[in-house]
């Protein structure tokens, strides 16, 4: 295998792995909605998370009042069974509900930034153009799709004639 291809191949994985891990998620505890529940999510939303401390904004202190006490039920489902808790504390603010939750893991912006680079080892050389046979000009009028005739068209050029080829 080529080297570009391994790059890309390791670069794919290792995308796929960041994207699918927690900790470099936007909200890396999940889907509000999932974890709250649909009422309780329309009347509050994760603000901000520094260190392991979660600020949520409550739409008044009826909302945060009922957060207040299944804290740490939800402090419990934030961190789950991880290794390293992701949630120590949880702040409950009555005050304006955003529309939708923020960003709350700050380098989400710098893993969005990163792009797959192409990695070349070298300058491929275009296989030559041939002409077409006979055969194969019969073969592409029969075609009526002009899009399939024109792609048909150009693979059969760059098809060798000879087997050796």
């Amino acid at each position: 295998m080529k080297k570009d291809g391994i790059h890309s191949m390791v670069g794919s994985v290792l995308r796929n792995l960041l994207d699918r891990h927690p900790a470099f998620a936007a909200n890396p505890f999940g889907d509000w909605n999932e974890l709250v529940g649909e009422q309780l999510a329309r009347h509050t939303r994760p603000v901000s998370l520094k260190g392991k401390t979660l600020i949520i904004a409550a739409y008044d202190s009826v909302w945060k009042h009922h957060l207040e006490l299944n804290a740490d039920a939800l402090k419990d489902k934030i961190n789950g069974k991880r290794p390293e808790h992701i949630v120590d504390r949880i702040v409950i603010r009555v005050g304006e509900v955003p529309e939708s939750s923020p960003v709350l893991n700050p380098c989400r912006r710098e893993l969005e930034k990163m792009k797959a680079r192409a990695f070349r080892v070298g300058k491929k050389e275009k296989k030559p153009v041939r002409n077409l046979t006979p055969e194969e000009k019969e073969l592409l009028k029969s075609i009526s799709d002009p899009e399939l005739k024109a792609v048909g068209r150009r693979l059969l050029k760059r098809l060798p004639i000879d087997e050796n080829e």
